[in-house]
Protein backbone atom coordinates (compact mmCIF):
# COMPACT_ATOMS: atom_id res chain seq x y z
CA UNK A 1 0.00 0.00 0.00
CA UNK A 2 1.02 3.38 -0.96
CA UNK A 3 1.99 5.15 2.65
CA UNK A 4 3.16 8.58 1.25
CA UNK A 5 0.07 10.77 0.00
CA UNK A 6 1.45 14.17 -0.85
CA UNK A 7 -0.87 14.36 -3.77
CA UNK A 8 -4.41 12.60 -1.65
CA UNK A 9 -5.76 13.35 1.32
CA UNK A 10 -4.38 11.27 4.67
CA UNK A 11 -5.75 7.92 5.43
CA UNK A 12 -7.68 7.63 8.59
CA UNK A 13 -6.72 4.84 10.99
CA UNK A 14 -8.91 3.83 14.13
CA UNK A 15 -6.44 3.70 16.83
CA UNK A 16 -7.38 0.45 18.38
CA UNK A 17 -10.59 0.36 16.03
CA UNK A 18 -13.07 2.34 17.23
CA UNK A 19 -12.99 2.05 21.16
CA UNK A 20 -15.95 4.80 21.62
CA UNK A 21 -18.36 2.42 20.67
CA UNK A 22 -16.73 -1.02 21.27
CA UNK A 23 -13.89 -2.31 23.59
CA UNK A 24 -10.64 -0.94 21.92
CA UNK A 25 -8.45 -3.79 20.29
CA UNK A 26 -11.24 -6.15 19.61
CA UNK A 27 -12.49 -7.45 16.98
CA UNK A 28 -15.57 -5.85 16.67
CA UNK A 29 -14.04 -2.33 17.68
CA UNK A 30 -11.68 -3.13 14.35
CA UNK A 31 -14.89 -4.02 12.05
CA UNK A 32 -16.65 -0.59 13.41
CA UNK A 33 -13.60 1.82 12.28
CA UNK A 34 -13.91 -0.17 9.17
CA UNK A 35 -17.75 0.42 8.73
CA UNK A 36 -17.60 4.14 9.88
CA UNK A 37 -15.11 5.38 7.21
CA UNK A 38 -11.66 4.43 8.35
CA UNK A 39 -9.00 3.41 5.87
CA UNK A 40 -7.47 0.61 7.99
CA UNK A 41 -6.83 0.29 12.33
CA UNK A 42 -4.32 0.17 14.63
CA UNK A 43 -3.60 -2.89 16.69
CA UNK A 44 -1.48 -3.20 19.65
CA UNK A 45 0.15 -6.79 20.35
CA UNK A 46 1.37 -8.43 23.38
CA UNK A 47 2.74 -11.30 24.39
CA UNK A 48 1.94 -13.71 26.51
CA UNK A 49 3.98 -15.89 29.41
CA UNK A 50 2.86 -18.99 26.67
CA UNK A 51 4.20 -16.95 23.79
CA UNK A 52 0.83 -16.19 22.24
CA UNK A 53 0.51 -12.85 20.47
CA UNK A 54 -2.57 -11.17 21.66
CA UNK A 55 -4.43 -7.70 21.15
CA UNK A 56 -3.84 -5.55 24.32
CA UNK A 57 -2.10 -2.41 25.19
CA UNK A 58 -0.44 -3.90 28.35
CA UNK A 59 -0.30 -7.12 30.47
CA UNK A 60 -2.18 -4.91 32.91
CA UNK A 61 -5.34 -6.84 33.16
CA UNK A 62 -7.42 -3.80 33.25
CA UNK A 63 -6.59 -3.30 29.72
CA UNK A 64 -5.94 -6.35 28.35
CA UNK A 65 -9.50 -7.89 29.76
CA UNK A 66 -11.12 -4.56 29.51
CA UNK A 67 -12.05 -4.18 32.98
CA UNK A 68 -12.77 -7.53 33.69
CA UNK A 69 -10.08 -8.04 36.59
CA UNK A 70 -7.14 -6.18 37.94
CA UNK A 71 -3.44 -7.13 38.13
CA UNK A 72 -0.81 -8.08 35.87
CA UNK A 73 -1.08 -10.65 33.24
CA UNK A 74 1.81 -12.36 33.96
CA UNK A 75 2.12 -16.02 34.12
CA UNK A 76 -1.49 -16.22 33.01
CA UNK A 77 -2.44 -18.17 30.01
CA UNK A 78 -4.40 -17.62 26.73
CA UNK A 79 -6.75 -19.89 27.72
CA UNK A 80 -6.71 -18.66 31.56
CA UNK A 81 -7.11 -15.08 30.18
CA UNK A 82 -10.08 -16.16 27.56
CA UNK A 83 -12.02 -17.03 30.46
CA UNK A 84 -11.81 -13.49 32.20
CA UNK A 85 -12.55 -11.87 28.70
CA UNK A 86 -14.21 -13.63 25.81
CA UNK A 87 -12.93 -10.97 23.48
CA UNK A 88 -9.53 -10.97 23.66
CA UNK A 89 -8.13 -11.39 20.24
CA UNK A 90 -5.23 -13.59 19.25
CA UNK A 91 -2.74 -12.63 16.30
CA UNK A 92 -4.63 -15.71 14.02
CA UNK A 93 -7.81 -14.00 14.94
CA UNK A 94 -6.70 -10.58 14.08
CA UNK A 95 -5.29 -11.18 10.72
CA UNK A 96 -8.09 -13.44 9.83
CA UNK A 97 -10.12 -10.75 9.99
CA UNK A 98 -7.88 -7.89 8.09
CA UNK A 99 -7.31 -10.79 5.11
CA UNK A 100 -10.74 -10.97 4.76
CA UNK A 101 -12.45 -6.87 5.44
CA UNK A 102 -9.26 -5.05 5.02
CA UNK A 103 -8.73 -5.65 1.06
CA UNK A 104 -6.92 -2.32 -0.22
CA UNK A 105 -6.51 -0.32 3.34
CA UNK A 106 -3.93 -0.23 6.09
CA UNK A 107 -3.08 -2.61 9.48
CA UNK A 108 -1.10 -0.82 11.74
CA UNK A 109 0.43 -2.77 13.84
CA UNK A 110 2.16 -1.45 17.31
CA UNK A 111 4.66 -4.07 19.08
CA UNK A 112 4.11 -3.39 22.94
CA UNK A 113 6.54 -6.66 23.68
CA UNK A 114 9.44 -7.98 22.38
CA UNK A 115 10.68 -11.96 21.39
CA UNK A 116 7.92 -13.02 19.00
CA UNK A 117 8.76 -10.78 15.95
CA UNK A 118 9.69 -13.97 14.01
CA UNK A 119 6.54 -15.55 14.96
CA UNK A 120 4.33 -12.44 13.53
CA UNK A 121 6.33 -12.33 10.48
CA UNK A 122 5.12 -15.94 9.99
CA UNK A 123 1.80 -14.99 10.52
CA UNK A 124 1.86 -11.38 8.46
CA UNK A 125 3.56 -14.05 5.43
CA UNK A 126 0.68 -17.17 6.20
CA UNK A 127 -2.21 -14.96 5.89
CA UNK A 128 -0.83 -12.79 2.97
CA UNK A 129 -0.74 -8.98 4.51
CA UNK A 130 2.60 -8.06 4.25
CA UNK A 131 2.02 -5.28 1.14
CA UNK A 132 -0.93 -3.79 3.52
CA UNK A 133 1.39 -3.90 6.85
CA UNK A 134 3.20 -0.96 8.63
CA UNK A 135 4.82 -2.75 12.17
CA UNK A 136 5.32 0.12 14.25
CA UNK A 137 7.92 0.09 17.58
CA UNK A 138 9.46 2.62 20.03
CA UNK A 139 12.41 0.61 20.16
CA UNK A 140 14.69 0.66 17.24
CA UNK A 141 16.47 -2.23 18.19
CA UNK A 142 13.46 -4.27 17.41
CA UNK A 143 12.41 -2.50 14.14
CA UNK A 144 15.67 -3.39 13.02
CA UNK A 145 15.34 -7.21 13.82
CA UNK A 146 12.44 -7.39 11.74
CA UNK A 147 14.30 -5.26 9.23
CA UNK A 148 16.18 -8.29 9.18
CA UNK A 149 13.46 -10.76 9.22
CA UNK A 150 11.44 -9.01 6.71
CA UNK A 151 12.54 -6.27 4.90
CA UNK A 152 9.50 -6.11 2.50
CA UNK A 153 7.26 -5.59 5.11
CA UNK A 154 6.89 -1.52 5.78
CA UNK A 155 8.62 -0.10 9.12
CA UNK A 156 7.46 3.07 11.47
CA UNK A 157 9.58 4.32 13.86
CA UNK A 158 6.72 5.48 17.45
CA UNK A 159 8.01 8.76 18.98
CA UNK A 160 7.52 9.40 21.46
CA UNK A 161 6.25 6.51 24.23
CA UNK A 162 3.55 6.71 26.33
CA UNK A 163 2.67 3.47 27.95
CA UNK A 164 1.07 5.08 30.30
CA UNK A 165 -1.13 6.90 28.52
CA UNK A 166 -0.14 10.11 30.11
CA UNK A 167 -1.04 12.67 27.37
CA UNK A 168 -4.52 11.47 27.64
CA UNK A 169 -4.92 12.22 31.50
CA UNK A 170 -6.77 15.71 31.67
CA UNK A 171 -5.02 16.33 35.06
CA UNK A 172 -1.50 16.70 33.36
CA UNK A 173 -2.98 18.46 30.52
CA UNK A 174 -1.54 21.67 31.57
CA UNK A 175 2.02 20.68 31.51
CA UNK A 176 1.63 18.52 27.70
CA UNK A 177 2.77 21.31 25.36
CA UNK A 178 6.09 21.99 27.48
CA UNK A 179 7.07 18.31 27.97
CA UNK A 180 6.32 18.49 23.85
CA UNK A 181 8.44 21.44 23.36
CA UNK A 182 11.68 19.00 24.47
CA UNK A 183 10.44 16.19 23.17
CA UNK A 184 9.71 17.90 19.56
CA UNK A 185 13.72 19.10 19.87
CA UNK A 186 15.03 15.63 20.45
CA UNK A 187 12.81 14.45 17.20
CA UNK A 188 14.59 17.05 15.28
CA UNK A 189 18.21 16.21 16.19
CA UNK A 190 17.28 11.95 16.09
CA UNK A 191 15.07 11.45 13.57
CA UNK A 192 17.04 10.78 10.67
CA UNK A 193 19.67 8.40 12.44
CA UNK A 194 16.68 6.66 13.67
CA UNK A 195 15.36 6.26 10.20
CA UNK A 196 18.71 5.00 8.86
CA UNK A 197 19.25 2.46 11.90
CA UNK A 198 15.95 0.67 11.41
CA UNK A 199 15.30 1.29 7.37
CA UNK A 200 11.57 2.14 8.05
CA UNK A 201 9.99 4.00 5.82
CA UNK A 202 7.78 5.73 8.27
CA UNK A 203 7.17 7.76 11.66
CA UNK A 204 4.47 7.35 14.03
CA UNK A 205 4.73 10.34 16.07
CA UNK A 206 2.39 12.35 18.90
CA UNK A 207 -0.02 15.08 16.63
CA UNK A 208 1.88 17.98 19.08
CA UNK A 209 5.37 17.18 17.65
CA UNK A 210 4.66 17.59 14.62
CA UNK A 211 4.86 20.57 12.09
CA UNK A 212 4.73 21.47 8.23
CA UNK A 213 8.78 21.75 8.50
CA UNK A 214 9.56 18.03 9.68
CA UNK A 215 6.93 16.97 7.35
CA UNK A 216 9.06 18.10 4.31
CA UNK A 217 11.95 16.50 6.01
CA UNK A 218 10.82 13.34 6.21
CA UNK A 219 8.74 13.35 2.82
CA UNK A 220 11.95 14.50 1.28
CA UNK A 221 13.96 11.28 2.92
CA UNK A 222 10.68 8.99 1.49
CA UNK A 223 9.56 8.71 4.89
CA UNK A 224 5.52 8.98 5.40
CA UNK A 225 4.12 11.16 8.87
CA UNK A 226 1.72 9.33 10.92
CA UNK A 227 -0.48 11.44 13.72
CA UNK A 228 -1.43 9.96 16.56
CA UNK A 229 -4.39 10.22 18.63
CA UNK A 230 -6.23 12.90 17.06
CA UNK A 231 -9.62 13.76 17.49
CA UNK A 232 -10.74 17.15 18.12
CA UNK A 233 -11.13 19.10 14.93
CA UNK A 234 -8.29 22.32 15.20
CA UNK A 235 -5.68 19.71 15.14
CA UNK A 236 -7.36 17.79 12.55
CA UNK A 237 -7.12 20.34 9.99
CA UNK A 238 -3.74 21.66 11.36
CA UNK A 239 -2.04 18.15 10.44
CA UNK A 240 -3.81 17.79 6.87
CA UNK A 241 -2.26 21.50 6.07
CA UNK A 242 1.09 20.06 7.27
CA UNK A 243 0.73 17.12 4.60
CA UNK A 244 0.49 13.95 7.13
CA UNK A 245 -0.01 11.30 5.30
CA UNK A 246 -1.85 9.37 8.28
CA UNK A 247 -4.45 10.07 11.23
CA UNK A 248 -4.75 8.17 13.50
CA UNK A 249 -7.82 8.64 15.54
CA UNK A 250 -10.35 7.22 18.15
CA UNK A 251 -13.04 8.29 16.00
CA UNK A 252 -12.77 7.96 12.36
CA UNK A 253 -16.31 9.15 11.77
CA UNK A 254 -15.02 12.84 13.01
CA UNK A 255 -13.72 14.77 9.86
CA UNK A 256 -10.78 12.80 9.43
CA UNK A 257 -11.25 12.30 6.02
CA UNK A 258 -11.61 16.28 5.14
CA UNK A 259 -9.15 16.92 1.80
CA UNK A 260 -6.31 19.45 1.95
Amino acid sequence: MRLLRTDRRPLAIGHRGLPLLAAENTLRSFELALENGADGFEVDLVALADGALVAGHSLELAELCHGAARGDAGALRLDELRRLDPELATIEQVLEFAAARLRSGLLLIDLKSAGRERALIEALRRHGLGERTLLCSLERSQLACLRELAPEIARSVSYPGDRRRLSERRTIAPFVPLALRGLRLLARLRIHSWLEQTGAVAVTLHHGIIDADLVRRCHGWGVAVFAWTVDDAPTRQRLVEAGVDGIITNDPRSGVRKTR
